[in-house]
């Protein structure tokens, strides 16, 4: 009885290092940026106000030197993972759309914008 308990134990513990399984994810930060908006733009002309409201509030801002830039973020991450008994594989890919732009006297002095979806 003790060979075929041995047995049994052998077969579960095969079965279970067998088995897979896959999760996937995505998670989203910041706000849409509106693509028609970014059009409006005009470098030297547009305003510090005008930029607030239509993008709200910039994800982050950043001082290089005498300049002040706005950052918009609006990213997609997405992740997969396959886990196979006790050891595990996860992959992450992060794309975002961005727009950056540079405040100079409370008016847009240059801007970038990039679409990654």
């Amino acid at each position: 009885m003790k060979l075929s308990h041995f047995a049994l134990l052998a077969a579960v513990f095969l079965l279970s290092a067998g088995v897979q399984s896959c999760a996937t994810s995505e998670a989203i930060t910041g706000s849409p940026i509106d693509a028609s908006l970014v059009a409006k733009i005009v470098d030297g002309q547009t305003t510090q106000d005008q930029i607030i409201s239509w993008f709200g509030a910039p994800t982050t801002t950043s001082q290089l030197g005498d300049n002040v830039l706005y950052i918009y973020k609006y990213c997609k991450t997405s992740g997969s993972g396959l886990y196979t008994g006790y050891f595990g594989q996860t992959k992450s890919v992060e794309k975002c759309n961005e727009l950056t732009f540079d405040k100079a006297t409370g008016t847009v002095k240059a801007h970038n914008y990039q679409k990654a979806f």
